[in-house]
């Protein structure tokens, strides 16, 4: 009976000791990983190629193949790594594998530490295979994780929102010169595939604005400005769901309005909106220019999507095509972006957050609330002028412009913090 017990109770203990071991071996106090992610233009550029050699010679059927230089790898990994979860990764290329270090804060699971994960990929005849893995101070089996990497592929291939991406890929060759991605694209991207990726709760923001848009743009001329489409769209917002999830509300009214002022059918996103209510083209201004507030709602909803890093890069990317061969670079436009970016971010940067942007947008807009003052910027500088001129990007010169514009774009009225005065409150006092 004695021994019973002392089985019994051995029984009891063990399991929550060894995973208690488990986990102070996996969590680690620092990040093994930690890096800043550094977007340039030239990034932006290379990312563009791949882009247009798939959009411009790739068939539907027909095998393809896309080469990625290994600090591109390294800066994407780093890149989705701090926007997925805060953390850091770095990746490195060798011949047929590449050794991964991944470093990720927890404290959104209310624990204070790290994990670090380090692993090897290694090439195969399909997807490469995930070896010699490292959760902090434990080592994980090859065994182990030879059981569990093919359940995860199987339930990703399952997952709408996955499936066409991983059903593409054929081979993944790895070098310490590049990463060659082998793909076969069918053409398209299955309607199940795009409905998946907007949730329902979003479908019915967008539905409920692209509703509103079609009413408002119906009672205008042939151009309408910014502001004007702006103001019912945040009315709508505060008289209806203002108990509800205010970012997400806020990336619905952006993505609406940034598709409308582009002239890009929604349905093009979300397959449903086919079958929604179809507004009139309109020419859509800022400061009565169609190029500012396209500008400035591409900036904006890259911000509320994806992060200011990104939009700022895109902008400048931009000018500085533009100044290759397009209609210059233009210190205004990048105003424009700047100015579009930070209100992206603003209006998803928090619940109340979000509830102040729309607040202040329905309580009356006009259009230097948006767009700072740039009539004295250069613009339609070509490239050797702007090199002349400023220098490049990298110079002093170009740096002193656009702290200026920043510093512009700080004390527009729609990014005040509240109680400063420029937002229409009154800031307490103390007696």
């Amino acid at each position: 009976m004695r021994r019973f017990a002392l089985l019994s109770l051995t029984l009891l203990v063990l399991p929550p000791l060894f995973l208690l071991a488990l986990t102070v071996l996996a969590i680690e106090d620092y990040p093994r990983t930690d890096r800043q992610v550094i977007l340039t233009p030239e990034h932006i550029e290379r990312v563009k190629r791949i882009v247009d050699a798939h959009r411009y010679q790739v068939r539907p059927g027909m095998l393809a193949s896309a080469g990625i230089l290994p600090g591109d790898v390294d800066l994407a990994a780093n890149y989705l790594a701090h926007r997925l979860g805060k953390g850091s990764a770095r990746i490195a290329l060798a011949h047929r594998n590449a050794r991964v270090h991944l470093s990720l804060p927890l404290d959104r699971y209310f624990i204070d530490g790290y994990l670090n994960l380090e692993a090897t990929m290694t090439e195969t005849t399909s997807l490469p295979r995930l070896e010699s893995v490292r959760i902090g101070r434990l080592p994980v089996p090859d065994v182990l994780t030879d059981a569990v990497v093919p359940q995860l592929i199987r339930w990703l291939r399952n997952n709408p929102e996955y499936s066409t991406g991983l059903d593409a890929l054929h081979l993944v060759k790895m070098s310490p010169h590049e990463l060659k991605v082998i793909y076969r694209w069918n053409g398209n991207i299955p309607r199940e595939t795009r409905t998946s990726i907007v949730s329902s709760d979003l479908g019915e923001r967008l539905f409920r604005y692209q509703s509103a848009l079609t009413s408002i743009v119906r009672r205008h001329g042939r151009v309408i400005p910014l502001p004007e489409i702006l103001m019912p769209l945040a009315r709508l917002a505060v008289q209806g769901r203002e108990d509800g999830d205010g970012p997400q509300e806020n990336r619905a009214l952006i993505l609406v309005a940034t598709c409308y002022v582009l002239g890009v059918p929604l349905e093009k996103i979300f397959p449903d909106a086919a079958r929604w209510p179809r507004p009139p083209h309109r020419t859509v201004t800022l400061d009565g220019r169609s190029d500012f507030a396209k500008h400035f709602m591409v900036s904006a909803a890259i911000a509320a999507y994806a992060d200011t890093m990104l939009s700022d890069a895109i902008g400048l990317y931009k000018e500085i095509e533009d100044s290759r061969s397009g209609s210059g670079f233009s210190f205004n436009d990048m105003a424009a972006n700047r100015a579009g970016t930070r209100f992206g971010a603003r209006a998803v940067s928090g619940a109340s957050s979000a509830r102040e942007i729309r607040r202040r947008i329905a309580g009356g807009l006009r259009d230097s609330d948006l767009m700072p003052a740039w009539s004295d910027l250069p613009e339609f500088m070509p490239e050797a002028e702007f090199k002349r001129r400023f220098g490049g990007i990298d110079a002093p010169a170009y740096h002193d412009m656009m702290e200026r514009i920043d510093r512009r774009v700080a004390t527009l009225p729609i990014l005040a913090s509240p109680g400063d005065g420029r937002d229409g409150s009154v800031a307490p006092t103390s007696d």
